[in-house]
């Protein structure tokens, strides 16, 4: 059941990056990696202050110790696909919003295995959860991505036909996603709750977003793209070290709970600042 979503989320994934290859140049993604600035907030962030966050909340909630493993394994590994859904219709930051969630996927390599060494309680070492994040940046993240550029290069006149049909089709892939996992999030909640965990998580995701909107820069959209990309943790990720690392645990609900706060908290974000975008030049006028 945990494992059933996946492959339509893959899908999700690879769609939403080659439909972004098919609008962006390779020379708009390089010219996001040169700015040394943002790459060095965006770490201090992701890898830092973040992580810390996670730290001072298991210890102000009593929590249960499989929620205080779950939401310090979700403050210390960043980079969710999943905000592409709300990140990949940014008009002016689409280069941006495609290389954030592909240098925070790859950050997440690193953050796995440090996570577990600090985490106090014994896991079981498995390389597992590191050899499926590999294998999900390559296939679903990179490649689909490199073959956009490449059809935008060599067919120019096709490539912008196949944006809108990818966009439908990744709107309902993602819609599908949440509807396949409605059970499996309601019976996770009804798990992990108690002892202050949902609002442990809840504050995570608020705080995390607000740091990524501090952080992303001088204008709005590029602020909005970083605060879903940055509140938005690697819930999957979180999930296969739930799974190989802390077996018969209930550790994998946290991440399962976390998604159903981060999606609609998200949507909500994206809706208001959308609203608020379309507003404000008949405020000015």
């Amino acid at each position: 059941m945990l494992i059933r979503p996946l492959p339509l989320l893959n899908f999700f994934v690879a769609v939403v990056m080659f439909s972004i290859g098919l609008r962006v140049s390779g020379g708009e993604l390089l010219d996001i990696v040169r700015n040394r600035s943002l790459f060095a907030r965006t770490l201090l962030a992701n890898c830092v202050l973040i992580p810390a966050l996670g730290f001072l909340l298991v210890h102000i909630f009593p929590l249960a110790p499989d929620a205080r493993i779950g939401i310090l394994l979700l403050a210390a590994i960043p980079g969710t696909p999943i905000a592409l859904q709300f990140t990949r219709k940014a008009k002016t930051r689409l280069a941006f919003a495609a290389t954030m969630i592909f240098v925070l996927s790859l950050v997440s390599i690193a953050m796995v295995p440090l996570a577990i060494q600090v985490i106090p309680e014994t896991a079981q070492h498995n390389q597992q959860p590191l050899l499926h994040l590999l294998t999900s940046i390559a296939l679903y993240i990179a490649l689909p991505l490199a073959v956009g550029l490449l059809v935008a290069r060599h067919a120019p006149k096709i490539a912008p036909r196949l944006v809108l049909p990818l966009g439908i089709l990744a709107s309902i892939a993602f819609v599908f996603l949440m509807w396949e996992t409605r059970l499996v999030r309601r019976e996770a909640f009804n798990a992990i709750r108690g002892g202050g965990s949902v609002l442990a998580m809840a504050l995570l995701l608020l705080i995390s977003m607000l740091i990524g909107w501090m952080i992303g820069g001088p204008d709005s959209e590029s602020r909005r793209v970083l605060a879903t990309s940055t509140g938005m943790r690697s819930v999957i990720v979180v999930l296969y070290v739930a799974r190989y690392c802390f077996p018969s645990t209930n550790v994998y609900m946290v991440p399962i709970v976390y998604l159903s706060l981060m999606v609609p908290t998200n949507l909500l974000f994206y809706l208001a600042a959308t609203g608020w975008h379309k507003l404000r030049p008949a405020t000015q006028s």
